[in-house]
C-alpha cells in the first residue's frame, strides 16, 4: 500500500514540475516581471515623441562612453583604479560591462546639458536585475541592463537572467521601459578591449526560459536525521 502511495505521489510531482516548466518556456519578459514584482514594463513606442527624444538622449550618453573607449583601451588596470575589484584574476567581457555600468552615469553628467528628457542617470546599488535607473523629467521611468560581448551570435542561457528576489524587489518599484544596452568588444591585447559599437534592446517581448532550481538552506540541510557520519574535533584537547 506504501508503494503504491509513493509512486502516485511521484507521478503527481512529475506532472506538476513539467507543467511548471512548460508554462515558464519561452515566455515574454514583460509576463514575468508583472508576475512576480507587481509593476509593468513599458514598451517603447516609436510613434511617443517622449519615447523617441529618450531614445536620443541614451544615444548621446553612450556614444560619448563607446567613443572614449574605442579610442582608449578599458585595461585590467583601469577597470581595478574605477571598478575597484581584486576579487577575480580574470578580466573578460562581464568586467567591460561592469566597467560600464560604473562609468555610464558620469557620461552622463558630461552631458547632461544636452538632454531632453533625461533627468536623472542613476547606477543602483545592491546587485542582481537591472544595473540603472534612469528619471525622466515628466516623472517617468527606464530601468537599464548594461552587458558587453565580443560575439552576439555565440550565447548560453544565462547570457540574460533574471531572479524575482530580494535586490530585484527592492530596485524595481517603478512602472517602466526595461531597456538593456550592450556593447560589442573586440580584445586587441591580452586584458585589453575596445568598444566597437553597441545596440539598445526592449526586453518588453524577449522571450525567457526558467532554470529550474532546487535548493535548501543549512538548517534543512544539517538535520540529525539526515547526518550518516560526523567527525568533530576539539581545538581545547
Amino acid at each position: 500500500m506504501r508503494d503504491n502511495e509513493i509512486k502516485r505521489k511521484m507521478e503527481n510531482y512529475e506532472k506538476l514540475i513539467r507543467n511548471i516548466l512548460k508554462a515558464f518556456s519561452k515566455v515574454e519578459f514583460h509576463i514575468v516581471v508583472e508576475s512576480t514584482i507587481g509593476k509593468k514594463i513599458i514598451p517603447v513606442d516609436m510613434e511617443n515623441e517622449e519615447d523617441k527624444l529618450l531614445l536620443e538622449d541614451i544615444r548621446t550618453i553612450v556614444d560619448s562612453f563607446a567613443k572614449e573607449y574605442y579610442e582608449n583601451p578599458i585595461t585590467s588596470e583601469l577597470y581595478k583604479s574605477m571598478v575597484g575589484s581584486e576579487k577575480s584574476r580574470s578580466f573578460r567581457n562581464n568586467e567591460v560591462g561592469l566597467f560600464a555600468e560604473k562609468m555610464l552615469p558620469s557620461f552622463f553628467e558630461e552631458n547632461k546639458d544636452k538632454l531632453k528628457v533625461i533627468k536623472s542617470f542613476e547606477r543602483l546599488p545592491l546587485v542582481g536585475y537591472p544595473d540603472i535607473e534612469i528619471t525622466h523629467k515628466s516623472g517617468r521611468f527606464t530601468y537599464l541592463e548594461v552587458k558587453a560581448t565580443s560575439r552576439r551570435d555565440v550565447g548560453s542561457p544565462r547570457d540574460f537572467f533574471f531572479s524575482p528576489l530580494k535586490n530585484t524587489k527592492k530596485k524595481i518599484k517603478q512602472d517602466a521601459h526595461h531597456l538593456l544596452i550592450c556593447f560589442d568588444t573586440y580584445e586587441q591585447k591580452e586584458k585589453e578591449f575596445i568598444i566597437t559599437g553597441w545596440c539598445l534592446i526592449d526586453l518588453f517581448n524577449v522571450k525567457v526560459s526558467m532554470k529550474p532550481e532546487f535548493n535548501a538552506d543549512n538548517l534543512e540541510l544539517y538535520k540529525r536525521e539526515n547526518v550518516l557520519i560526523e567527525v568533530r574535533f576539539d581545538k581545547e584537547k
